[in-house]
């Protein structure tokens, strides 16, 4: 999944943060309040934090938005536990010191022993650069659990709504005991009746929307638990209550191959083929699929005579 790359919404708590941080940071160590406020370089400091900390906090967001992308938790742990440490935390703390180094030596003209920022905000600062990117690794896993329970929920709707497919004008409704019940087919006989009316449109029923599918657009069909899963060519995936013993004899032969027990298979979406150990063979799918169709030494010369059809 590469979405579309956008920072994290966050604006006004980067601003307002950095508005606390500028006045924390000008503030500390001090005794009295009235004289730091009086002072020569007030408002320079204060607006020399407030400018440094929301481009630290600002880069973290969009590093971090970049690497969620990229390299998620779930997917790359390890690099992207690297990737943030070294890109969230070690970069933006050289950049604080270099930053801080070139305002109060460079451009105010304090000497090393004039300025205590080195020893003591420095290290405050280290801990505020970590816990920014704690809050955005929370947040990351916090969505990823929120969408999580939402496609479960979308899941266990189309579960119970997927209610018919249709064929031209007729209706075949689906048996609530297809799915459980199903013997399982012999390896070598996926043979289907040529009697059966073929499967022109499939409607997909999703709460109060009907949305019909056109089979051609069908890349596969596969059996995911105790259900029938199709995926079409632009990935998107919708659940059946349908086998695919009853799949295969409403389809059209020349469009559609029953591979092996968990796969039908459109012409269109088989990209290429490998020779396996003992005459099997290896589809490779368009669009991608998690693991490799094998069919078996037996099946492999009919799907060989159906591509030639």
């Amino acid at each position: 999944m590469n979405a579309g790359f956008a920072p994290y919404r966050d604006f006004w708590v980067r601003f307002i943060t950095s508005i606390v941080l500028a006045f924390f940071f000008v503030f500390i160590g001090s005794d009295s309040i009235s004289d730091i406020i009086n002072g020569r370089y007030f408002i320079q400091d204060t607006l020399s934090g407030f400018v440094l900390t929301f481009i630290v906090t600002s880069y973290i967001n969009i590093i971090t938005a970049y690497l969620d992308i990229h390299y998620s938790w779930n997917k790359f742990l390890a690099t992207r536990l690297i990737y943030q440490l070294i890109a969230g935390v070690i970069i933006v703390a050289v950049f604080v010191l270099a930053y801080m180094y070139t305002y109060l030596i460079v451009l105010l003209g304090f000497s090393k022993t004039e300025v205590t920022f080195f020893t003591t905000e420095f290290p405050i600062s280290i801990l505020f650069i970590v816990f920014w990117n704690l809050l955005y690794v929370g947040y990351y896993f916090y969505r990823e659990n929120k969408t999580q329970k939402k496609e479960l929920e979308n899941l266990q709707e189309q579960l119970f709504t997927f209610q018919n497919v249709i064929t031209g004008d007729e209706s075949i409704h689906a048996s609530s005991t297809t799915i459980n019940t199903e013997e399982p087919a012999d390896e070598n006989d996926f043979s289907a009746n040529a009697t059966t009316t073929k499967l022109k449109i499939l409607i997909a029923v999703a709460g109060n929307k009907n949305i019909p599918i056109p089979v051609e657009t069908i890349a596969f069909f596969y059996k995911s638990g105790n259900y029938t899963t199709l995926k079409t060519f632009q990935s998107d995936t919708y659940l059946l209550n349908h086998s695919l013993d009853e799949l295969v004899s409403i389809l059209e032969e020349s469009l559609f191959f029953r591979a092996n027990r968990q796969f039908i298979i459109n012409l269109n979406a088989c990209r290429f083929f490998t020779n396996e150990e003992n005459g099997k063979l290896a589809l490779h799918l368009f669009p991608e699929n998690e693991e490799d169709v094998i069919i078996s030494q037996k099946r492999a010369p009919v799907f060989k005579e159906w591509l030639n059809k």
